[in-house]
């Protein structure tokens, strides 16, 4: 198993980190490796979803299973193909939310695998400080955007 594990500070209250992260329909406004999520018809633990996303082999549709989800403070997502997860926890912070992010992998056949075990953990690295840049641009005003 490769993982990357990164905790952050978000200038945002919890429930509004809680409308992008916790409704994996939300990706694509934040998600960078996110192109589409179709075919999740409610948010709760086990539903399945298509998501399109971008790889290091260019664009793929795989199904994800909502493997954990407590409302407004935790979320476990897991790629049925290649075993990629990520898990996202949220702490209230005062006005602001403490979010704790794993981005892994639990290879499911030898190619992922090799490519996990090789540049794997860099990868993982570079989506998770992604989706935690991505949030913050999300939630930041459009009148205040660079």
């Amino acid at each position: 198993m490769t993982a990357f594990r990164q905790q952050a500070l978000i200038e945002s209250p919890v429930a509004e980190v809680w409308e992008l992260v916790g409704n994996p329909a939300r990706y694509p406004e934040w998600a960078g490796e996110v192109l589409e999520v179709t075919g999740l018809a409610e948010v709760a633990e086990h539903a399945t979803f298509e998501q399109t996303q971008r790889t290091p082999f260019g664009a793929d549709t795989t199904v994800f299973e909502i493997e954990k989800l407590d409302d407004l403070r935790e979320i476990k997502l897991r790629c049925q193909t290649s075993g990629y997860y990520s898990h996202w926890v949220l702490t209230p912070a005062q006005e602001n939310t403490f979010a704790e992010v794993e981005i892994g992998v639990e290879p499911t056949s030898p190619a992922y695998r090799l490519f996990f075990g090789t540049v794997g953990r860099r990868y993982l690295r570079r989506i998770s400080e992604q989706s935690l840049d991505g949030i913050r641009r999300a939630l930041t005003p459009r009148s205040l955007r660079r």
